[in-house]
This record gives C-alpha cells, sequence and structure tokens, in this order.
C-alpha cells in the first residue's frame, strides 16, 4: 500500500533528475584555491565575469593569510594586473580589485608605484567622494591611509587634493571602518607642518565630529581620535586650536570620557592630553571653573591603578603652573600629599613629578610656608644624589631646591646644615659626560640664590667655590661643544662669581685659584658674543678692586682689550671695562693715556715709567722674576704697614752681603744711610715694595706747612671727593715751591737738569741695585719727575690735580681754580665780585674765615687775576664743592717760576708744554 502511494507520488510530481549522469558539456561552478599565484595572475585576463571575479577572490584570500604571499604577488606584477579591473563595470569585481590593492599597499614599494602616478591618489579621492557603495570607500580610504604614513605620501597627497573636506563626511559615516580609515587620514596628515594648517583651517572642521568617535565602541577608533585631538593640543602656541578646543567643550569630552570605567585602557591617553592642555592657562581656569581640578584630583585619589595614579598626579601638577591652579590644588590638600608622598618609597618616575609639584607649589604663599615647615630640603637632597634614578628626575629635585631657597633664607641655611652646598660643587666640577649641563646649570643657580641672602653668602664662598665656577671657563671642556646651554652655563658662571666676589674673601679666592687666567679664555672666545659680553662685565665689576685690575692687567687683559677695541661695536660694556681697568690702575693708565684726571687718586703702589716701553711691565712681574728694566721706574709708597709682594725665598746670606756693599759704598761717599732707608734698598733689591722714607717725610711736613699757613678755625677737608676751593691756589702755590726746591738737585741756578738727572739716576741704580726707584729719592727732576712727585703729593693734601705726559719727556700738571672771565671794559662786575653781602648767583657753603686768612685770601685773588686775567668770586673762596664740578683750567709751573699758574690754551701754556733744550756751557768737558 505504502509502495504504492510512493510510486503515484512519484508518478505525477516532478520528473526527478538523474543527478548521477554527467553530461558532457555541462560544467560546475569555479572554486579557485590558489597553488600557484602566477596562474591565478593570468586569470585576470579573463573576460568571463565570474572566473574574474573568481580569480580576484582568490588573489584576495591568499594575499590576506601573510606579508610574505604579498611580496610574492608583486614581484609576480600583479599590480598592473589589477589597476585596470578598479574601474570594471562589475561592482563585485571592483571590490575584491580595491581590496587586494589596499593589501597590497602594505609594500613600500607598491606604494612608490601609487605615488609616483598623478592619477591614482585623485582617482581613489574621488571614489571616496563620489561612491555611494560603502566597500568601495573602505578600501579606498584604507588605500588614501597607508599612502599618507610616510612624509612624502602626505605631501602628494596634499599636493593632488589639497580640499580635506570630505574626511570630516566620511568620519560620520555608518560603517566603522571607513570612520576608522578616514579619522586615520587626518591623524597622518596632522603630522605634517603644512598638513595640520589644511586641516585646521579646513571649512568642515569640527572638533565635536571627533569627540563623537571617543564614543564609538571601537578602542581603535577611539585611540586614533584621542591622537588627532592630543596632537592638535601639542600645540602649545597655537591659540586658535585652543580656544577652539575650549569653545566646543572639549574638556568636558574628556572628562565624561574619564568618568566611564569601561574605557580604562585608555584612560592614561586621555590624562596625557589633559596634561598638554593644562599647559595653557586660559584652559586651566575653565577647567577650574566648570569643577574639572577637583574631579581629576578625586580621580587620582580613587583609583587603584599605579599607572594611572600617576598619570593623574602629573595632570594635577600641571595646574601649579597658575595662581588659581595652586589655589584650588592647596584646597584640596596637595601640600600634604606631596610632602607625605616623598616620605615613602614610591615608584622612581614619581619623584619628578613630586619634585616638580613642590617647586611649583612654594610660589603660593601659604604652600610655601607649609613646605618649609615641612622640612623637605633634606628628602629632595637624596632625591638629588640617588645615583639610580634618572638624570631628568634629578634635574627635578634641583629645580625645587631653588625655588625653596627664592622662597626665603631659612630652606637656605637647612640646606646649608646638610653640608648641600659641597655637593653641588661636586656636580659643577665633574667631568662632561657624567653630569649633563642642564643639571650645572641649575646648580649654579642654587649657589646664587643662597648668594643673595646676604647672611648666608659667607658660609659658600669658598676657594673651591670658585674654582668650581671658573671650571666651565676651560677651554679643554667645552671646546669641541657648541650648544646655547654652553653659553648659558658661562654667563651665569660670571654672574655668580660677581656676586661672590662682592666680598674679600670672596676675591681673594679668585686670587688664590687663578681666576683672572681661566676667565681670559672667554674673553677671547669669539664663538658667542653673550659670554664675551658676561666676561667682560665680570671684569669691570671685578676690577673695583685695585688687586684684581692689577691682576687683569699682569694677565694682559688690557692689552688684548684695547688691541682690539673693534670689539666695542657688538660688545656694549667693552670700552666701559677699560675705563674701569683704568681707573683701578693707574700705572697703565698714565701709561697708555698719558693722563691722570683730577679724580684719579694716586695710592701706595703707584708707579710711573720714565720712557713707555712696549709691553706694559706689571710692577709685581719686574719683583717676582727680579726682572732690572733699563729705563728707570718710579714708584710710590707711604704706607707703614704696607704687606709687601714675596717672591722667591730669600737667602739670608745674600741679604747680608748686599746690605753691607750699600753701606760700605755709601761710606766711601762721606754718606751715611739710616737703617730704613738701607732696608727699603734691600727689598727692593731682592723683589719687595716697601716703605719710602723720603716721602714720608714730604708728607709730613707738607701737612706742617698747610697747618701753619691755613686758618684754625678753617673746615679742614679730607675727603678728595669734597674740595675747599678757598685754598686751591694757596696750597698750589706752596707745593710747586717745595717740589722745585726738592727737584732742583745741588745747584738750584743749574738750567742743564737732564744732564743732572741722568747722572743722578746712575748713582742711585748703583746704590740699590735695581732700576725700580722710589719716587721720594730723587733729588734731581725734569718736567716728569717733578710733575709726578707733585701729583703724588696733591693728592695726600686733597688738592686735585691733573697730570699730563706729552712729546719728548714733557710732563705737566693742572689744577682747577674756579673763575669767572672778567671783560676788560666791564670792571663795575669785578667790583661786585668784592662786596660783602649774599651772592645769590652760587650755590655755596659759607665758613668763616679769620681777618688774616681773608687778607691772604684777597692777596692770592689779585695775583691770580694777575696771570691770568681771572677773577676768583670772594664767595666761592669760602665753598667747599664736589671735585667732579671741577675742570682744569690752570698749570702750574714747576720749572721756570715755580709756583705760577698759566692758563692752559694760553700762548705761554703752550709753550709750557714744549720742553726747551738748554745746557750751561760749563757742562761741557771741552771748556
Amino acid at each position: 500500500m505504502n509502495s504504492m502511494n510512493t510510486e503515484r507520488t512519484l508518478s505525477v510530481g516532478k520528473k526527478r533528475e538523474d543527478r548521477g549522469v554527467q553530461l558532457k558539456y555541462k560544467f560546475g561552478p569555479l572554486n579557485l584555491d590558489v597553488k600557484c599565484p602566477g596562474t591565478a595572475i593570468l586569470l585576470l585576463q579573463c573576460q568571463e565575469n565570474t572566473i574574474l571575479l573568481n580569480a580576484a577572490t582568490a588573489l584576495s584570500k591568499y594575499a590576506t593569510k601573510s606579508q610574505e604571499n604579498i611580496k610574492i604577488l608583486f614581484d609576480l606584477d600583479i599590480v598592473k594586473s589589477i589597476i585596470p579591473l578598479i574601474n570594471h563595470e562589475n561592482i563585485f569585481t571592483r571590490r575584491f580589485a580595491a581590496k587586494l590593492l589596499a593589501e597590497m599597499t602594505a609594500i613600500p614599494f607598491v606604494r612608490d608605484f601609487l605615488l609616483e602616478s598623478d592619477y591614482h591618489i585623485p582617482y581613489f579621492t574621488k571614489v571616496l567622494i563620489d561612491e555611494k557603495d560603502l566597500f568601495m570607500q573602505e578600501f579606498s580610504s584604507l588605500i588614501l591611509a597607508e599612502l599618507s604614513k610616510d612624509m612624502y605620501g602626505t605631501a602628494r597627497l596634499l599636493e593632488q587634493c589639497p580640499n580635506t573636506n570630505f574626511l570630516y563626511e566620511r568620519i560620520q559615516s555608518t560603517d566603522p571602518d571607513v570612520k576608522k580609515n578616514n579619522i586615520e587620514i587626518i591623524y597622518n596628515l596632522i603630522q605634517d607642518p603644512i598638513g595640520v594648517q589644511e586641516i585646521i583651517y579646513a571649512e568642515n572642521f569640527s572638533f565635536p565630529l571627533i569627540y563623537r568617535l571617543l564614543q564609538e565602541p571601537y578602542p581603535e577608533i577611539q585611540h586614533l581620535a584621542l591622537n588627532v585631538i592630543g596632537d592638535l593640543l601639542a600645540r602649545k602656541k597655537d591659540e586658535y586650536i585652543h580656544n577652539l578646543f575650549r569653545e566646543t567643550k572639549g574638556l568636558e569630552a574628556l572628562l565624561n570620557f574619564l568618568a566611564n570605567d569601561d574605557w580604562r585602557d585608555l584612560h592614561s591617553k586621555v590624562l596625557k592630553i589633559l596634561s598638554l592642555a593644562s599647559d595653557n592657562h586660559k584652559t586651566i581656569e575653565l577647567l577650574n571653573s566648570i569643577g574639572g581640578i577637583q574631579r581629576i584630583y578625586k580621580y587620582m585619589e580613587n583609583t587603584p591603578n599605579p599607572k594611572l595614579f600617576a598619570d593623574a598626579f602629573d595632570v594635577v601638577i600641571c595646574f601649579a603652573d597658575i595662581l588659581i591652579g595652586r589655589k584650588a590644588l592647596y584646597l584640596n590638600g596637595i601640600v600634604d600629599h606631596l610632602i607625605n608622598t616623598l616620605e615613602k618609597n614610591v615608584q622612581p618616575d614619581m619623584y619628578l613629578t613630586i619634585c616638580y609639584g613642590i617647586g611649583k607649589m612654594v610660589s603660593y604663599g601659604p604652600a610655601g610656608e607649609k613646605l618649609s615647615n615641612g622640612n623637605v630640603i633634606k628628602n629632595i637632597l637624596n632625591v638629588l644624589k640617588n645615583d639610580n634614578l634618572k638624570w631628568i628626575t634629578r634635574n627635578s629635585a634641583m629645580f625645587a631646591l631653588n625655588e625653596l631657597f627664592n622662597y626665603n633664607a631659612d630652606n637656605c641655611k637647612n640646606f646649608l646644615e646638610l653640608r648641600g652646598e659641597e655637593y653641588l660643587i661636586w656636580l659643577i666640577k665633574q667631568p662632561l659626560e657624567n653630569v649633563p649641563l642642564e643639571i650645572r646649570l641649575l646648580a649654579v643657580q642654587a649657589l646664587i640664590a643662597i648668594a643673595h641672602h646676604s647672611t648666608l653668602r659667607n658660609l659658600v664662598i669658598k676657594e673651591n667655590t670658585i674654582d668650581a665656577l671658573c671650571t666651565s671657563f676651560e677651554a679643554c671642556l667645552f671646546s669641541l661643544i657648541n650648544c646655547s646651554t654652553i653659553d648659558e652655563l658661562k654667563i651665569l658662571s660670571c654672574q655668580a662669581l660677581s656676586m661672590f666676589c662682592i666680598d674679600k674673601i670672596g676675591r681673594d679666592a679668585f686670587l688664590k685659584v687663578h681666576g683672572s687666567s681661566r676667565l681670559h679664555y672667554l674673553l677671547s672666545d669669539l664663538h658667542s658674543i653673550p659670554v664675551r659680553n658676561a666676561a667682560v662685565q665680570l671684569v669691570q665689576v671685578l676690577s673695583v678692586d685695585s688687586v684684581l685690575a692689577n691682576a687683569f692687567v699682569q694677565t694682559k687683559y688690557l692689552s688684548y682689550m684695547l688691541n682690539n677695541r673693534v670689539s666695542a661695536r657688538i660688545i656694549p660694556s667693552w670700552d666701559t671695562c677699560i675705563e674701569t681697568l683704568f681707573n683701578s690702575h693707574l700705572p697703565a693708565k698714565f701709561a697708555f693715556t698719558g693722563r691722570l684726571s683730577l679724580h684719579d687718586i694716586t695710592k701706595d703702589g703707584f708707579y710711573v715709567l720714565r720712557q713707555n716701553i712696549c709691553p706694559f711691565p706689571v710692577l709685581n712681574d719686574l719683583f717676582r722674576f727680579k726682572l732690572c728694566p733699563l729705563e728707570p721706574v718710579y714708584v710710590v709708597n707711604t704706607a707703614r704697614s704696607y704687606s709687601s709682594i714675596p717672591t722667591n725665598n730669600i737667602n739670608e746670606k745674600d741679604m747680608e752681603e748686599a746690605k753691607n756693599s750699600i753701606v760700605n759704598e755709601n761710606a766711601s761717599k762721606g754718606v751715611f744711610v739710616s737703617e730704613e732707608v738701607l732696608n727699603s734698598w734691600l727689598h727692593l733689591m731682592f723683589g719687595r715694595l716697601q716703605l719710602d722714607p723720603y716721602l714720608c717725610e714730604y708728607i709730613d711736613l707738607l701737612k706742617c706747612k698747610l697747618v701753619a699757613m691755613e686758618s684754625k678755625d678753617l673746615i679742614i677737608n679730607e675727603d678728595p671727593n669734597l674740595i675747599n676751593i678757598s685754598n686751591i691756589a694757596s696750597r698750589a702755590k706752596m707745593l710747586a715751591e717745595f717740589v722745585a726746591r726738592q727737584m732742583s738737585g745741588p745747584d738750584p741756578s743749574s738750567t742743564c737738569l737732564d744732564h743732572q738727572l741722568e747722572v743722578h739716576l746712575r748713582e742711585i741704580k748703583e746704590s740699590i741695585g735695581t732700576s725700580v726707584i722710589p719716587l721720594g729719592q730723587l733729588r734731581v727732576g725734569s718736567y716728569l719727575e717733578r710733575a709726578v712727585l707733585f701729583k703724588v703729593l696733591a693728592d695726600k693734601i686733597c688738592l686735585p690735580t691733573a697730570l699730563v705726559r706729552g712729546e719728548y719727556g714733557t710732563a705737566w700738571v693742572e689744577i682747577a681754580i674756579p673763575q669767572i672771565e672778567v671783560p676788560p671794559e666791564d670792571t663795575s662786575f669785578s667790583e661786585y665780585l668784592m662786596q660783602e653781602g649774599p651772592c645769590t648767583d652760587w650755590i655755596i657753603r659759607n665758613i668763616t674765615l679769620m681777618e688774616e686768612n681773608q687778607l691772604l685770601s684777597k692777596k692770592l685773588f689779585s695775583q691770580v687775576q694777575s696771570v691770568s686775567n681771572i677773577a676768583v668770586p670772594w664767595k666761592l673762596q669760602q665753598s667747599i664743592f664736589p671735585s667732579k664740578l671741577m675742570k682744569p683750567n690752570v698749570i702750574v709751573d714747576l720749572i721756570e717760576k715755580p709756583g705760577q699758574f698759566i692758563p692752559i690754551h694760553s700762548e705761554l701754556g703752550k709753550t709750557y708744554k714744549c720742553k726747551k733744550i738748554i745746557c750751561d756751557l760749563i757742562c761741557s768737558p771741552e771748556l
């Protein structure tokens, strides 16, 4: 029954096809499995769509399996076969061809092939813009993303497709792969300086479109979007992009991303972006106004992940860059957190952030006070000394120490109690390969910060400190390196030395470490103008001290600067430094300029060369090397406790022999030599500058004369900067006569001074055994000798005098006598000046004079008027004036008529400046 029904069903149903019978001319569908890729590539030339599609599909699968397969296909020249298929009429063929080509772009040779042509980039861009098929958009955008991964591809893309607005349309696509590829293209373009401008200023550029990608469920898209935001915000000086970021609520988008724990793996990236955004102070202000600082601080406290804690801590510390951020952090308890964390054992990288945060928070008053009381100096110093930490971390510790030192002196005191300055000095003196330049720079800044506190400066000023600061001057250390940091270190070292050498202990240490010799390298360094300028300024500051000025002259600074005056065009302080050296080293000034002004006061140790020689000899060198110049050198020393200049060890036997020789030689001439004079000669012979007893006698004698000559009721002023002008004429006349009398020799009436002087100098040199002659020992003097003696004695009695050296051995002195030129026809004006009564034309300081002194002053007034046709106002004779307001106007005659005043610009004055050659006939041996 059943079988019959089955047969009936089969008989009435559709006729069954017998599949077991194979038809001779009928084939099944093609199923390719690529084992020989060369054969499959040949099928790409087939005209049948089915075979072509299957071949493209099979080759695409083959390329997907490994990178090696892609290389094999490239070697078989598959690219030329794929390119035509991209424009195939069949959509599926186009898809698989584009997919295969996108996979092939992983090979650099394929990318280069596509970039060389001007066809492919515009074509795939057109497909991405116009094609509605999502697969074609995906593969076209993938090809463009691969091509733009290097700088050349980016440049070609910008060149052939300058309009990038389509990228912002495609990142809104419904296909996640299209979004991913287009945001990757944007990321690639912003790596190029030109590309980032095209992206930012594109018409359709929009931050909110990028923020939306952060909500995508695909981490790769989120990661690319965060990279784009981060790279744009890394442009710290681009205020436009930061304003746009704030206006489009970018901070809220990032904070909301942090609030989602499902995306915790990308929180570190978001925190780094917030750190970049916080470099802009306006962003921090906005973040504080929306409560972002509190949210990030709470995130830092609540996160269990140490890595995220460190990243959040970095962001929090960035807020300390501005006052609002520091205040907000202080209110949230960041100071206690910093102090407590510093005392714990934390990750090494955390010390960097902690120390940086301390350095920033110190500038906020309450926080700085709390940190100072928290005694963090010791812990920060331990971080600095930890050799296991990276230099960047130790650099942060140095920064924190500097800020603490600048805050108050207590922090400096605590640091010095720990002997921390010794470690700073050690860092500065280390070889360049051991300690980075930045650490050296901060170490010098720390020493300067301590030195700003005058009460602690002497605790830092040591010979070792000065030696360390001079280390950066040495050419052997930095000659092979040329960078701005080294120049900054040298400049900072010069500034530090200028502070440390304010005190005498610092200047003495500078001399002991031979600082003048080491500093000379910076002065002659032609590679850096700022460094040379800093060196010149340091020399100028130190040259105020006469001892250091002498050291600089001895080290040939003055000669170098004078020979390179052209440097003054680029170094403003060059000429000023020369002037300072001259003012502190008057022997050099007189030798080089031939003039000492009214304000140049000679001191003990002053010397003058009878004839200028080149190079200029330094007195210390003459003593140290026991040199005997051919021409005499006149020296001045009246200090009874003068610190002698020691040289090599003196042999007592030689000293005794020299003493006996001098005594015997003078005894044979009938001359008795006192013990004081004998010791002076001996010290000159054996390299020491000692007391000049004759010059001391001159000074004592002159002071006695002044007491006897001038009124006791007159206010005697000992300040050389304030001069009683009523005494100028009388003192000058008296001193001129005194000098002429002392320098006239055995025969004052003789006019053959030069011959007498030569004989006299020869006798002195034979007596003392050297050409370095004490000025007071001269008994014969010509123009130069008399002028020098007048200048030296005038400075001792507060008589402003200018010393001038002329040509052919001439020299003269000039003084300033206040005067008013009176026309010959105007006699009433002279009478007005002599009236007793208030004088409103002069700002004066009245001094009561005795009646006899008034008569003496009137007598001197008449003498001056008869010589130079000038009138000295009566009221001015009773006044004290600053010497800087005085200008020399008369020459004091020391040769013809000692004591006569000669107007400088008169014919008589011009004649006096020219030396007369006069010799008595009696001095000729033939007569």
